[in-house]
Parts: structure tokens; sequence; C-alpha cells
């Protein structure tokens, strides 16, 4: 009997003991983040639609009752109508375990729940200041002695290889005041290229875009490994390499490098600017840079990809009805051929209610050597398959940039169609910075103005290379001039001096004649030479025939020397613009004469006298 007594109280002493075990191990439904047996990973979740307030509260109350630390849970909240319709909150980013994921995905509100992609590696404060173009005036004509390959490229005029001048010309309005937002991972303004000449980090403001699970990041740095941000700032505005030397640069760091981080980048950009477009929707401007692309795959966009891209596309539209312009690059592929395949650039091909025509899709072409203007042979153009082609092409291929440890980066290492978008998100500030294009660009409706700053940016650029006449790049319109001798040659003695020119097709009418820094207008005189042919001489005695080609409307003439070449680049240029003649009266005329060929670029070799050679690309592309 005691010994049954005895067997019974150890059975019920274990038994408890084993209960009791067992209920320490429970944890409350509300306390799941405290379990130490799951790992917590980063998750993201979106409504089952994004414009339903009511699914967004339940969401936040579902969260709450999940998670203890309430401060690791990040919205992404819009709170207001976009382009005439509610959106709350674009996604929660919340350190969850796989059990709470599971709570999360049951609920009827979610759309989905994924954990967060990291799948892009793009490693591979100052008042708003948008209207600050409206009330300034061009500058004058600016020159950046020596200057590299690709930044020669942006003044290119028509009758000049780029081996026949050597600096960037540019007016010095330079974008003054235009606000550019770069997406990207941030930038290293301790680098000199930001410090010096207009010392463009005194002017830099920043947003974040991130998706979660720590406190907000508000680190004003750059830790991609090969400063990918860093240089699109320094392309966008960088005091040696960048196009636009005094915009009004708002670096929008995405502290995650994932599809989400750059979604929240978005919506921290239409918040900041909608105050600018409130202040004055006739007028208000800014760029917008965008040099990632996210291929339509759960890895990049979650479960549910519909979601992410509908909510970025609502933001895209409604920046762009606000006057904004929005750049993107092509893409790297294996070759030209293949489909430019990733969002947002997708958009730019959808039809109907999805697309937006108004996106700048940018290719990227070569400019080292005897390559000038070639397509770089990884520079995505487009195909029929989607509708989506490029629109106008930029250097991308050893292209020199500023990088985040404060340097430079080198030939081999800079590369990429996300180059040439930052080139031409400086250009497309550079233009709203002329007064002189302030009428012609101007339009009450937000998207007209967005539509005209594109066709500026089309109707201007041209193909360097006569063999591949689609490709055509940006040109700044203007023109370096080689009426002067470039500095630091031997004799010197023609520094400074003007050419003369004379012409029978140009008796009367003034010539516009690009000096290095200024404009010169002189009278030709009546003296052709025995042929009856247009003839140029220079100061200097050089004679130089004439060829001539008519551009949008403009002819442009320019003076090619013969002979031994009088100077150390072989060739002295100088723009003739003539108005249309009046209109002969009606009666028999001869067929025209043939219009002179234009003459074939000379071949030169690369300048080793650059003190900065050093360029992007190679390996992992930009």
């Amino acid at each position: 009997m005691h010994i049954a007594r005895l067997c019974f109280v150890l059975s019920l002493t274990i038994s408890l003991s084993v209960q009791a075990d067992q209920d320490s191990q429970k944890v409350p439904e509300n306390a799941l983040a405290e379990r130490d047996d799951e790992p917590i990973e980063l998750y993201v979740i979106y409504a089952g639609d994004v414009s339903v307030k009511s699914q967004a509260d339940a969401i936040n109350q579902l969260l709450d009752t999940l998670v203890s630390d309430k401060s690791t849970i990040y919205a992404s909240e819009v709170n207001r109508k976009v382009n005439g319709v509610d959106m709350w909150t674009l996604f929660w980013g919340v350190p969850l375990t796989a059990s709470q994921a599971e709570k999360v995905k049951a609920d009827p509100n979610v759309g989905s729940i994924d954990k967060s992609s990291t799948e892009y590696d793009p490693s591979l404060s100052v008042p708003v200041d948008s209207l600050a173009p409206l009330q300034k005036r061009d500058k004058g004509i600016a020159r950046q002695w020596d200057a590299a390959d690709e930044m020669k490229f942006l003044s290119q005029p028509y009758h000049l290889g780029l081996r026949n001048f050597n600096d960037y010309v540019y007016d010095g309005s330079a974008g003054y005041g235009v606000t550019v937002y770069i997406t990207d991972t941030g930038a290293n303004l301790e680098n000199i290229e930001f410090t010096q000449g207009y010392n463009i980090a005194q002017r830099v403001r920043w947003l974040f875009g991130q998706v979660g699970g720590t406190a907000v990041n508000t680190e004003q740095v750059d830790r991609s490994p090969r400063g990918h941000g860093t240089c699109m700032l320094d392309k966008v505005a960088g005091n040696k390499y960048g196009v636009a030397k005094r915009v009004s640069p708002v670096v929008v760091r995405a502290v995650q490098q994932s599809s989400q981080a750059y979604l929240d980048t978005i919506r921290q950009i239409s918040a900041d600017y909608l105050p600018v477009y409130n202040q004055d929707p006739t007028h208000a401007r800014a760029i917008i840079n965008l040099s990632w692309g996210f291929t339509n795959t759960p890895e990049a966009l979650g479960s549910h990809p519909d979601l992410w891209i509908s909510e970025l596309r609502r933001l895209l539209k409604e920046l762009i009805s606000m006057g904004a312009t929005i750049v993107v690059p092509a893409g790297n592929g294996p070759g030209k051929d293949s489909p430019i395949n990733q969002y947002p650039q997708l958009f730019a091909g959808q039809k109907g209610d999805d697309g937006i025509p108004e996106l700048i899709v940018i290719g990227g072409v070569e400019v080292y050597d005897d390559k000038n203007g070639n397509l770089w042979d990884r520079s995505r153009i487009g195909t029929p398959d989607n509708g989506v082609t490029v629109d106008v092409y930029a250097p991308s291929y050893l292209i020199n940039c500023a990088n985040n440890a404060g340097g430079f980066r080198i030939r081999e290492e800079v590369t990429g169609t996300s180059l040439a978008a930052a080139q031409v998100s400086g250009m497309c500030a550079y233009f709203l910075g002329l007064s002189s294009l302030s009428d012609t660009l101007h339009d009450d409706d937000g998207r007209q103005r967005v539509l005209k700053l594109k066709r500026q940016i089309l109707t201007t650029a041209w193909a360097r290379n006569n063999n591949q006449v689609d490709i055509k790049a940006i040109w700044n319109t203007e023109d370096p001039g080689t009426c002067r001798k470039p500095p630091n040659k031997s004799d010197s003695s023609a520094v400074d001096q003007p050419c003369q020119v004379s012409s029978t097709t140009a008796t009367g009418n003034d010539l516009t004649i690009m000096g290095d820094c200024y404009i010169t207008t002189v009278t030709p005189t009546t003296n052709p030479n025995p042929t009856g042919e247009p003839q140029c001489s220079c100061a200097d005695g050089a004679i130089a025939g004439v060829g001539s080609t008519e551009i949008l409307g403009t002819r442009y003439s320019w003076c090619q020397t013969g002979g031994p070449p009088v100077y150390p680049t072989g060739m002295q240029t100088v723009v003739i613009t003539t108005p249309p003649p009046p209109t002969p009266p009606p009666e028999p005329t001869p067929p025209p004469a043939e219009e002179p060929a234009r003459p074939e670029k000379p071949k030169g070799k690369c300048n080793k006298d650059d003190a900065s050679p050093l360029n992007i690309g190679g390996g992992d592309c930009e």
C-alpha cells in the first residue's frame, strides 16, 4: 500500500513537472516576437487594396498584437489622394518569425507577405528651389579646359570631331537652382568633386527610403561597395565630371538595396515635391533620376508583383502630372538585342492608362579613342516585343566619376547605362536653367511641361557616328568654337585671333562665330575665290574650304583647312548661320548644285596628357 501510494505520488510529481515544463515553453500570442526558438527575419506586407483605409487599419492592429517592440514596425504611409485615388500605406516592413508570418498571411486584409528582397545590387539642408530657374538669366559661355572625353562629347557640335577640341563648353547658368532628385545608395559629400568649384555639397538635401526592421536610418553616407550613388551625383552635378554644376540636388538614399526601399524613396520624393507643386502648380519643375531597375519576378518584387507595380505606377504618374521629369536607364544586357525587361522602364512601352510614355529611357554609347558615338555593345536598345525602346543616348563606357572613398574610379571599373541616365538628368536640368528656353519649355499643365522638356532633349540630340544614324546622343547645343587655337600649344601667335570669313553664300548676312568664352559677330566680306565656290580664311593666312548641312531648319557651315594643317588639331571651324533667302519669283531654275559632302572627322589618339584619364566600367555594370 505504501509502495503503491509512493508510486502514485512520484507519477503525479513527474506528470506535474512535465506539464509545468511544457507550460513554461508556451509564449502568449501577443509576445511571439520574443521567442528564441525561431529566427526573426524582415518581412514586407502589402494590403489587398492600398486605397481601402479599413484594410490598413486592420493590418496595423494585427501587427500591434504580434510585435512587442513597436519601433521595429516600418509603415510606408502616403495617406492622401494620388491622381484622384486614395493611397494609405504602401507596405509594412516588420521583423517576424515564420509563425508570425503565417498568422499575417492568413489575415483577409493582407494582399501578400514575403521576406524582404535584396535582389538589386547597384555596386556593380537648403529650401526646395525648383522655381529658381524662372528668375535667373543665362550667364554666358563657360569653359572647362582639357575636359574628359565624355564631357567634351556633351558640347560636341555637328561640325567638329571629338579630337578637334579639348574643352567642355556650357552656359554659366549650369542648371542653377533646378531640383534634381537622385534615388540611389547615398553619396560621399567629402569627395572633392562636391567640395570644389561650386561646392555642391553645401546645397545637397537628403531623403531616406527604407523597409524597416530597425530604427529609421538617416545616415548621410554611401555604404555601397563601389559608391554607385556617389557616382550618380557626380555625373549630374560634380565639379569636374558633372553636366549641370549649379543644380540643387536631393540625395534620396535607399537604405536597403531592395525594391521595397526603392518604392519608399518614390513615396518620399512625392511627399517632398508636393508642397512645391501646391505653391505654384503652373511652374513647378524637378528632375528625378532613377538609375535602378527591377525585373518582374517574385525574387525582386515579392509573391504578388502586381501590388508593387501598381503602387509605383500611380506615384510616378502623379509626379509627372505635377511637372517632374523622370529619367531611367535602359539597362545593361548581354547584347543590344536584349529586351528592356525592368520596372519602371517597362511602363514606357505599356498602352493606355498603364503606360507612362513621358519617361525618358536612356541607352549608352562609347566615347573613347576612335569609337566616338558608337553604340555600347551591352546597352539595351529595346525590342518591339514589349514596346519599350531607347529614347536617347549618352556616354556609358569607360566613364570618369567620383567614388565613395574620396577619390576617382579607375577607367576599367566604370560602365553602365545608369551613368548615361545620370548625365541626361543633368542635361534636363541644364536646359531648364536657360532663361532663353523658359517660354519654349513652359506650359501651365505639368504633364505638358514634362513632354516639352523631353522633346528638347530628343530634338537636340544627334548621331556622332554616320554609320549609326539612329544612335542619337545628347548635346547641350553649345559650341566649343575653334576659331582660336587651343591653350598651351606651340606657336601662340594665333591665340585670341578670331577667324575672318568670306563667302559668296553669306554676303550681306551676319556670321555668328563662337570664341573661347563669348560670341563675336562679324560682317563678311564679298571676296569669292576664283572658282566661285565659298571660301574661308583665318587671320593667320590659313585657307579653308566650306562644308555645310541643314539641322533643324538652320544651315550650318564650317571651314576645313586645306594643305598642311596650320593648327595642331588639323581642323579649325566656324559656324555660319544664314537666314533663308527671299522667295524668288517663279521662273525656270537649273537643278540645285550638289551639296558639298560633310568632311570626314579626322582620327586622333587619346589625350595622354589628361590629368584624369580614369573612368567607370567593366565587370559588373553600373
